[in-house]
């Protein structure tokens, strides 16, 4: 028996398809677009508050509110993607962070 060397990612290519790919990329362009619209206190960063109230508002959509649950539920790995420095924001969503984060993402697919 073999041991397992972690090269081999076939278990991942067979769930990566196309349509994840293109979901993914609908979240990012989601995310870009509407940056500065969640980031209600304009300091660079989204933080869970400010994606909790997108989420709550009235006048978000079923199909933004999918994104937004996406962004809260990866905010930390997302918030991880990318060292700002001194500059952090440790509970925030960068833009930086989101090009680091869907690029990984999006490399896997």
């Amino acid at each position: 028996m073999s041991q397992y060397d972690g090269s081999d990612n076939a278990w991942f290519n067979q769930y990566a398809s196309a349509n994840m790919k293109e979901q993914f990329s609908e979240i990012k362009t989601y995310a870009y677009l509407a940056f500065d619209q969640l980031d209600r206190d304009s300091n660079g960063f989204i933080d869970h508050s400010e994606l909790v109230a997108a989420l709550e508002s009235p006048g978000t959509s079923d199909r933004e509110k999918s994104f937004i649950a996406f962004l809260i539920n990866n905010r930390q790995a997302i918030a991880d993607s990318f060292d700002e420095g001194t500059d952090q924001d440790p509970d925030g969503i960068s833009r930086q962070d989101l090009e680091s984060y869907f690029k990984l993402i999006l490399s896997f697919l």
